[in-house]
């Protein structure tokens, strides 16, 4: 066989490979015409150089992005700079550059906030926002497009240069499911992309290499079959029965990280993921080592190396850390909520909204449980605080502990982290919403804490209002952090930021009582609460204090109905207290309309809570035009959602 043929357009002259004149009754012919077809000395070469250009545009993806972190950064600093030199509405877009910004910006949010999913079935299907499905296809449309373009081989091997191609993509792609599952890495440092948002794209990523190798395994068979030659292959060569052994544990990966299998058992899902993700790197190195074209492999030792130096950074980083280990101090909260508080010695700083991750091996013995800090490096004398609900599991056991113990008592606890959260600066902007559901207050108040700390040093703040809303079942809940919310307000009102607190009972039998007759639909009284509560796992919470009670509440705020008149709480003077759901749209267009600069929303808590929210931002950002030629600012929006 000449190979010079023409790969696509590569040597002309030569001509394609055909069976013209092979007896395929003859084993020695036809196992002759087999190896010319198998042979990738040409096909791998460029395969290679696809599987390169991959790597270019996921090298361009970072960039772009890097970019526009860089470029909201500025933005942010120069509010920042402006406010300190009094100027008046330094939130505000005043010169080109940032006015085109500033545009560019609400052209891409708008479309990208809005997530149509199930909220009342999310443990069985979870849709991912606009803005995620945007780049999840567009990565589905390039690495289609790398294997079929300019690859159109004319005879015998057409379909196994093909399946070469895929093959290669294929290898290509374990690098970048590493880099998307690790809590340190390069693309969530330039980026500025949280982890929970790379793990959406790592799943993704998997799903992608399967149909990569799905592609690889069905085109170079339909090549073997065509003479009839499938038999002859698999009896000849290691690289078929290799390969359907790596291809078998990676759709078994896959099937398991579907979201009802997930939830299953956390438990058991993470500690199968990993020991799955070993045979599949051994199977899959086994496969291309028995190839012509074993440097394919470097894919997948580029992919050993990133895991490893994850895993190290992350060990030297929890074995500084824990030195000293920390004492844990465990306190019932109403609700079936434990708060627990722990003194490190090396934690000194922490940013906003960041997480740890909590190994307590008393009640935990596999898993590290996520927490968000509530509290900042300058308040709870300089203590993490984090509160959990309990609802099965490490936070049942919690719970329990905390109920028979004393309030003195201390529980070992490791700790890895702290883990920044990628939002914005929130006191850059004019107008600020805070919307908690929950325990997602804990992400809400460790904002509100470090915003009025900054009031508090009697630095000038682009932050002109800021408007709380909180969501809870009952209104014994408040007391988890009335204090807390009652000093932020103190200071945020002797700064002169105008603060509005609503607090919204959505099922509390005693409150709805007394005022049934000021909102609540539900014809027993019952807070406009009907929802199902199931048991659940508490492992599978796998991210921070918000645990799936906090699903079912959710699914109480996805519509709007009309409200109490609002009262106040004698431990909270400042906040108003309203039974029934909150509206949001009518609230983000009141301020919006009166804000002097860009908007931000910050919401955490259970998924029913975010899409409601999402499709509030959307519909007044769409609504007002803002940005578009209306003169109003913008609306930027920051979501923790955990699964």
């Amino acid at each position: 066989m000449d190979m010079g043929m023409d790969m696509g357009g590569d040597s002309p002259s030569s001509l394609p490979l055909n069976a013209t004149g092979v007896d395929f009754s003859n084993e020695t012919q036809a196992f002759d015409f087999l190896q010319e077809i198998l042979d990738d000395s040409t096909l791998g070469a460029i395969g290679n150089q696809y599987a390169r250009y991959f790597w270019y545009g996921v090298v361009v993806v970072i960039g772009i992005a890097s970019l526009c972190n860089i470029a909201q950064r500025s933005v942010l600093w120069m509010r920042l700079r402006a406010s300190a030199r009094n100027r008046s509405r330094p939130a505000m877009s005043t010169n080109l550059f940032t006015q085109s910004l500033a545009t560019a910006a609400a052209l891409l949010r708008e479309p990208s906030y809005l997530q149509i999913t199930p909220a009342a079935a999310s443990r069985w299907i979870k849709v991912p926002p606009l803005g995620h499905i945007y780049i999840i296809v567009a990565y589905f449309g390039f690495i289609l497009a790398l294997v079929f373009i300019n690859n159109n081989v004319p005879g015998a091997q057409h379909y196994q240069a093909l399946g070469i191609r895929a093959g290669w993509l294929g290898a290509a792609q374990v690098p970048l499911l590493i880099l998307t599952s690790s809590k340190t890495n390069l693309i969530g440092f330039f980026a500025n992309s949280s982890v929970e948002r790379l793990n959406i794209y790592h799943r993704w990523v998997s799903r992608g290499l399967l149909l990569l190798a799905t592609l690889h395994f069905g085109l170079q068979s339909h090549a073997w079959n065509i003479y009839g030659l499938m038999a002859m292959e698999w009896q000849t060569d290691a690289c078929p029965p290799t390969g359907m052994a790596a291809y078998a544990i990676l759709l078994w990966m896959n099937l398991t990280s579907l979201a009802p299998l997930r939830f299953f058992s956390y438990k058991i899902f993470v500690v199968q993921h990993l020991l799955t993700y070993f045979g599949f790197t051994i199977a899959i190195v086994y496969h291309l080592y028995g190839t012509s074209s074993p440097y394919s492999t470097n894919y997948i030792y580029i992919s050993i190396a990133l895991y490893l130096v994850g895993q190290l950074i992350r060990f030297v980083r929890t074995v500084v850390v824990n030195i000293r280990p920390s004492k844990a101090t465990l306190t019932v909260l109403e609700g079936d909520a434990t708060k627990i508080r722990l003194s490190s010695r090396q934690i000194k700083s922490w940013g906003a909204g960041s997480y740890v991750r909590l190994f307590m091996p008393r009640f935990n013995v596999v898993l590290w449980h996520p927490a968000t800090i509530l509290s900042t490096p300058s308040s709870h004398d300089g203590d993490l605080v984090f509160i959990l609900r309990a609802c099965g599991g490490f936070t049942r056991r919690l719970l329990k502990a905390a109920e028979a113990g004393s309030h003195q008592s201390e529980h070992l606890a490791l700790i890895d982290g702290p883990y920044p959260s990628p939002h914005a600066d929130f006191a850059c902007f004019d107008t600020l919403f805070l919307i908690a559901g929950s325990t997602g207050v804990t992400f809400i108040l460790s904002v509100l804490l470090d915003i009025a700390r900054r009031a508090q040093a009697k630095k000038p703040l682009p932050l002109r209002t800021l408007h709380f809303t909180w969501v809870i079942k009952r209104r014994s809940w408040i007391s988890w952090v009335s204090e807390e919310l009652q000093s932020a307000f103190n200071i945020l009102q002797e700064a002169g930021i105008e603060t509005v607190c609503n607090i919204h009972i959505t099922c509390d039998d005693d409150i709805a009582n007394d005022v049934s007759a000021g909102g609540c639909q539900c014809g027993d009284g019952c807070g406009c609460c009907k929802v199902q509560e199931e048991k659940q796992d508490g492992e599978i919470d796998h991210q921070t204090s918000h645990d799936k009670e906090k699903e079912a509440e959710g699914n109480t705020v996805q519509s709007s109905r009309s409200q109490s008149r609002g009262t106040s709480d004698a431990d909270l003077p400042y906040a108003e207290i309203q039974v029934g759901r909150p509206t949001f749209r009518n609230l983000l267009e009141r301020r919006v309309l009166q804000a002097q600069g860009e908007t931000a929303v910050a919401v955490c808590g259970p998924l029913g809570l975010s899409v409601a929210v999402r499709a509030a931002v959307v519909k007044v950002s769409d609504d007002l035009a803002v940005d578009k030629g209306s003169k109003l600012s913008g609306v930027y929006l920051h979501v923790e959602n955990f699964e």
